[in-house]
């Protein structure tokens, strides 16, 4: 059972991971100025990667895991996709994103009561 939590939380935190690559690697396409740039460079290659093994971390913890529970617990990557683009891309977050993100988790934690 403790490793289908790890595979739920490990899922969270390389999907927010992934859509921090897959933001950098749009900006490394856009500076080059061409669309196929934006889908054939490192950064998104390997963003896709990660998405691809979220897709077997998830299968393996919706075998002990509820759907509903995992599915809630998703819901953490706001809250980590915020904090890596805080950190990572240097970017700000207004008070509303941070009363949202802030009504997500406490949201999670009512759920899972």
């Amino acid at each position: 059972m403790i490793v289908s939590w790890l595979f739920v939380f490990g899922s969270v935190f390389l999907t927010g991971i992934s859509q921090m690559l897959l933001k950098i690697g749009a900006k490394e396409g856009e500076r080059k100025n061409k669309l196929i740039a934006v889908y054939l460079n490192p950064y998104v290659a390997i963003a896709y990667g990660l998405f691809f093994v979220v897709t077997i971390f998830s299968v393996y913890a919706l075998r002990e895991i509820s759907l509903k529970v995992f599915y809630s617990l998703t819901s953490l990557n706001f809250f980590i996709v915020m904090i890596f683009s805080h950190f990572m891309l240097k970017e700000t977050a207004n008070k509303e994103q941070i009363i949202g993100v802030g009504l997500i988790v406490f949201g999670i934690i009512i759920f899972n009561m």
